[in-house]
């Protein structure tokens, strides 16, 4: 309702008022005709005022400038014929206001029609851009902007159904396990800057060791966790063990010392995600128990 105290809403009526009272003017100096049917004037009125009570009551929600414009002139062109189309029932008309309907209804309807189709064009073209909008939102959702990896959150919500589809296609699924070895340490001794350099370096590393297959997650503040599809646990080994390795070199060239203790473990069918996790962690400390700074290998 607030629309309608804005003057601007109110010049299309002010106008069909003018074009109404030109209208009768200019027919009521013809004779009127004889048996008239005021069913068929009222039936063509309603017509007529269809497209005005659109705009009133905003039913097509035109807020381009240009089709909003282009609706409020085709409903114009389209009121003056139709409401001459009306008078003709009345009056005994003659020269170009007998003919004026027949190029203003078509006219009216053309603009109407084409003010539709931009206002489809445009929200179309809006709902893209929204559909992108909620995608990067829904990304950075479900990433961990300091690695790269997913988040917990992501994890949480999906990891039931992701275990289900990849038990269902593959026969082999293998998690490991990744805990940073003395964290808090790195974080007191160079400073939470450099413990974030850290997390992003061991980020990196884990990506460049999962394939478009597999699926990395940061699991909390020092602890990942990876998920390895149709691998055997042994193959998984090398490949987080070169992760260690290569964590450990970059690590060492910035002079900080950084070990990782992991553990690997196979999914158990009809086992739930926390039990697998839950289990990859035991062995994960496990290894902590022996030294830190190794790998612990439980395969079902």
């Amino acid at each position: 309702m607030k629309k309608l105290k804005s003057p601007k809403i109110f010049i299309p009526y002010t106008i069909l008022i003018f074009i109404t009272g030109v209208i009768i003017h200019l027919n009521s100096s013809y004779p009127k005709l004889e048996d008239i049917s005021y069913l068929s004037i009222f039936t063509k009125f309603l017509v007529a005022i269809q497209p005005a009570i659109w705009i009133y009551f905003e039913r097509a929600g035109f807020k381009n400038t240009i089709s909003y414009y282009m609706m409020i002139n085709g409903v114009l062109t389209f009121y003056t014929g139709c409401f001459q189309n009306m008078m003709d029932e009345i009056y005994k008309t003659k020269g170009i206001l007998y003919y004026l309907e027949e190029i203003l209804i078509p006219l009216g309807l053309g603009l109407i029609s084409s003010a539709v189709i931009i206002r489809f064009l445009n929200e179309r073209n809006i709902n893209r851009i929204l559909l992108k909008e909620r995608k990067k939102i829904y990304r950075k959702s479900i990433k961990d902007p300091l690695t790269g990896l997913y988040n917990r959150y992501y994890l949480e919500e999906n990891m039931e159904t992701l275990l289900c589809n990849l038990n269902y296609d593959i026969p082999k699924i293998v998690l490991a396990f990744i805990d940073i070895d003395n964290f808090k340490t790195i974080n007191d001794t160079y400073g939470h800057a450099k413990g974030d350099e850290v997390l992003r370096s061991i980020g990196l590393e884990i990506n460049s060791g999962i394939r478009s297959s597999d699926y990395a997650f940061r699991y909390g503040g020092d602890e990942f966790v990876l998920i390895y599809s149709d691998m055997e646990p042994e193959a998984v080994l090398k490949i987080v063990e070169r992760i260690k390795e290569n964590v450990s070199i970059i690590a060492k060239s910035e002079g900080i010392e950084l070990s990782l203790s992991i553990g690997i473990t196979s999914h158990r069918r009809s086992e739930n995600y926390k039990d697998l996790i839950h289990r990859a962690d035991q062995i994960m400390y496990e290894a902590k128990k022996k030294g830190k700074n190794q790998i612990a290998l439980v395969a079902y």
